[in-house]
């Protein structure tokens, strides 16, 4: 019987569960576990799902966190565990067990013992720095052999460039004699999937749906050590329909659009390419195409208005996507109320609602609004309705502008697009 679908009886076990629960407690409020109601519970769905695109219900949750009270405690399968270690940043739920070390006799009952002379207690503070130096010692030494040991292995992708759908096809580059076990290197495709895949063969293959320029990461025993891209055109403006739960397709939505100043889908459009428009789905315009723009000297606007209040959508969210040669710049639009579902990154510079103060992104667009967002010399400065709202600034340029991809929850519309160079004022 597979170990993972029954109930696991070790305390270990369970002690590790609860320090994680405690952490995913932390990361969305100050509420102790033991005050949470049922509002709390679909929150964190929402949010797990959001980060993770692992759903899991309420009542899973609660079966989880311990508040649906049960003769024998449930103890989930390794990929809950995994996305709820996820969450709260790290790889997997292995990582989450090697930095949070439990043993059994942290959680095994005392019972009383016959009386013995007492000893002194040994001075734990000097264990402790000697535990210390030699753990960053050995630390030091592994960093530094391993680096060495990996530094002639490169991430490669066969055929990097096509149209969408692709199957793209990784390799490692291999600069001599390997000195490590394949399975140690680990490649993330880059498409905001959990899918990953390690080298136990002599490649991995990734198929990939939607136009964009995506950044797989090679990592070697949880450290990235290489990065490629796949870079999939467009073919113009090419629109497609996704479902929130539903990672397994996309539906396309065959419809040329009637003017170069309005675009919109219908409800109906979406319907007739097989989307169920009484459940949470989401509609991207993208134009992916090489340009001489500069990704990090441009200006952007558009009439932008987002989704109306329907089955699913309630947040009524725009995200903008800007695909660099190297890097990608990211944001969302959406209401006020929803900013913990908001993010946003230009080159290295990235933030969550989830985990920072977002409320320059909330904005309610049904009624229209609009947007600029203005990038020179790698600062950005983002406008709605002709007011200032957010400033940054990032040092890593990301080269030519690849692309652009407008994503609505529901159905959203934009008009009066453009998108041109501040030095050369060459036009998207």
């Amino acid at each position: 019987m597979n170990s993972e679908f029954v109930q696991a009886e070790n305390s270990v076990f369970f002690k590790q569960l609860d320090i994680c629960c405690k952490k995913v407690a932390l990361q969305i409020g100050e509420k102790s576990i033991s005050e949470w109601k049922n509002s709390d519970y679909i929150k964190l769905s929402g949010l797990l799902h959001r980060k993770t695109k692992v759903h899991l219900s309420e009542n899973t949750l609660k079966r989880i966190f311990g508040k649906l009270k049960k003769p024998t405690r449930y103890y989930p399968q390794k990929a809950t565990r995994d996305a709820l270690a996820q969450f709260i940043g790290f790889r997997d739920w292995y990582e989450f067990e090697l930095l949070h070390p439990v043993t059994e006799r942290e959680n095994s009952t005392v019972h009383a013992a016959p009386s013995i002379p007492v000893k002194p207690k040994p001075n734990y503070t000097l264990y402790f720095i000697f535990a210390f130096f030699i753990i960053a010692v050995s630390t030091g030494v592994y960093y530094f052999f391993k680096n060495d040991e990996v530094r002639n292995v490169k991430l490669v992708c066969l055929n990097p460039e096509g149209k969408s759908p692709h199957s793209a096809i990784f390799k490692l580059g291999v600069k001599g004699k390997l000195s490590d076990e394949l399975s140690n290197f680990v490649i993330d495709f880059g498409d905001g999937r959990l899918k990953q895949s390690n080298f136990s063969d002599s490649t991995a293959n990734h198929y990939y749906e939607t136009p964009g320029r995506y950044f797989p990461l090679l990592y070697y025993k949880n450290t990235i050590i290489d990065t490629a891209y796949v870079y999939l055109q467009s073919k113009g403006w090419d629109i497609i329909a996704t479902m929130q739960n539903d990672s397994t397709r996309v539906y396309p939505i065959l419809k040329r659009l009637s003017t170069m100043h309005d675009y919109h889908v219908t409800s109906r459009d979406a319907l007739d390419a097989g989307v169920d428009t009484s459940k949470t789905f989401f509609v991207s315009f993208a134009n992916v195409k090489p340009t001489q723009i500069s990704a990090d000297n441009f200006e952007f606007n558009a009439g932008i208005t987002t989704s109306a209040e329907r089955p699913g959508v309630r947040c009524s969210q725009v995200d903008l996507v800007f695909y660099g040669e190297r890097d990608k710049h990211f944001l969302s639009i959406i209401k006020p109320e929803c900013t913990v579902w908001g993010s946003y990154k230009f080159s290295e510079v990235k933030k969550t609602g989830q985990k920072d103060d977002l409320r320059e992104f909330g904005h309610d667009l049904t009624n229209g609004g609009q947007v600029k967002l203005r990038v020179e010399k790698q600062q950005v400065i983002l406008f709605i309705n002709g007011r200032e709202i957010f400033k940054t600034k990032y040092r890593t340029p990301i080269g030519k502008l690849m692309g652009f991809k407008v994503v609505f929850a529901g159905i959203g519309s934009f008009k009066n697009f453009s998108l041109a160079d501040l030095t050369t004022g060459e036009k998207f």
